[in-house]
């Protein structure tokens, strides 16, 4: 790219006053189509996992060791470490790394002959993904000034729902024509040619240097961070709502097989199409919202997710009752519209808290917590519970396990909302 960044401003960002140049909506759209195959290679366990369980003869607890914890311990260990690294070196070619690594761990989950192969193919690729959001979050940071910052990583946060919808669409289909192990090895190799096109393309905004007397140690700048109640509480509010809503994800087309006979195929253009309409249009929503509300008053950066989740709540109750799979898909899509619309402004608040040396340290910290207890123990409840409750109510114990995840929407809403108590003092961007 020839196009220059316009000079940072002492923050380590573009002032607020300028344009957004070219180069900058480029990398935003490479970072963005990252995001979609990240999502795409993440998700795609969940909507095989009927057919994996027959083939490996796994218990409903197994299938969510692989879909929450496999992934998400590593991805959330390694997370922190990985995001001090981007603070302190090339983010662009950490991404590369890590793209290449994650996506060719999906494709080698496609030849695990047995269900520990498996969860150490799927431990791969939680460790390439824990390289991927933080550093482009603090890139994306770099890339746009404040005022549009929310709006920029919201665009960022819509490539989840694209890589979500044609994930569960594009899996679904070849699951079911070629099988579960070909469909992993495909989707795993498309990321390849990307990681070579993001290494040669894009190049690192400069950031302030600082001097050896201003320079800490991992163990500072976490103690910095947690140090600040609306950061804590912003974290806290973002992950329990991740066991609801990832939890539910990872489970959406098992229970849509099990309770309404439904096929691979169908749900995945189902819950694609519900992701790319209800998730994108959430996102981008939620951009314009906070580009508009923000400027008046701070504080709607943690007051649009908390009123968003608490719509939410009903709305997943009757999801997870409902008799009927036109009312489930409905939800499911109105969930997915307010809950983007929570996730994106949300997670761009992070970087309020934080200064330019600890952004990507402050985003993993984030998403360590949301990855342990929504893509880790998220799954994994979900899955236990429905062992749990199968004596009584048989192929429907998923349903009512579901339940468990719910009471976690009430929970985040209140976090988000004692974020925005605080949020005043402990703003420091």
């Amino acid at each position: 790219m020839e196009e220059e960044l316009d000079p940072p401003e002492t923050a380590g960002g573009i002032p607020a006053a300028s344009k957004v140049p070219a180069a900058s909506w480029y990398a935003l759209g490479v970072l963005t189509f990252i995001n979609i195959f990240g999502y795409m290679d993440r998700i795609a366990l969940s909507i095989l996992m009927q057919p994996i369980k027959l083939d490996l003869h796994l218990s409903d607890q197994q299938l969510g060791l692989l879909s929450g914890i496999a992934f998400a311990l590593f991805y959330a260990i390694l997370g922190v470490p990985l995001a001090r690294l981007a603070d302190r070196s090339s983010r662009v070619r950490l991404i590369s790394i890590c793209l290449t690594l994650w996506s060719a761990m999906t494709a080698v989950s496609g030849l695990a002959q047995n269900y520990t192969q498996l969860f150490l193919a799927r431990v791969g690729v939680g460790i390439g993904e824990a390289g991927c959001v933080p550093p482009a979050h603090s890139l994306i940071g770099d890339y746009f000034p404040r005022a549009k910052r929310a709006l920029g990583i919201s665009l960022f946060n819509a490539g989840a729902a694209v890589g979500v919808s044609g994930g569960m669409f594009m899996i679904g289909s070849l699951g079911e024509t070629l099988g579960w192990r070909a469909s992993l090895q495909i989707v795993g190799l498309m990321g390849l040619p990307l990681a070579a096109l993001t290494f040669l393309t894009l190049r690192d905004p400069p950031r302030p240097k600082l001097e050896k007397s201003q320079q800490e140690s991992a163990i500072e700048s976490i103690g910095a961070l947690l140090r600040r109640p609306a950061f804590v509480h912003l974290a806290l509010a973002f992950s329990l709502g991740q066991i609801a809503t990832h939890g539910f994800s990872q489970w959406a087309p098992t229970f849509l097989i099990r309770s309404f006979d439904m096929g691979m195929a169908e749900i995945g253009a189902w819950i694609g199409g519900i992701s790319a309409g209800g998730g994108v249009l959430g996102v981008v929503v939620g951009g314009l919202l906070a580009a508009k509300l923000i400027p008046r008053d701070a504080r709607w950066e943690l007051w649009i997710p908390g009123f968003a989740f608490s719509i939410c709540i009903p709305l997943f109750v009757i999801m997870v009752l409902s008799p009927f799979a036109w009312l489930v898909l409905l939800m499911k899509a109105l969930i997915a519209f307010f809950g983007a619309t929570a996730s994106g402004v949300a997670i761009a608040a992070v970087q309020s808290f934080a200064e330019p040396s600890r952004r990507a340290t402050a985003v993993s910290l984030v998403l360590f917590l949301a990855a342990i207890l929504g893509g880790g123990a998220g799954p994994y409840l979900i899955g236990l519970a429905s062992d749990l409750l199968e004596p009584s109510f048989g192929k429907e114990s998923l349903r009512y396990a579901f339940l468990i995840a719910a009471t976690m929407l009430v929970w985040a809403t209140i976090h988000y909302f004692l974020a925005a108590r605080s949020s005043v003092k402990d703003r420091v961007n």
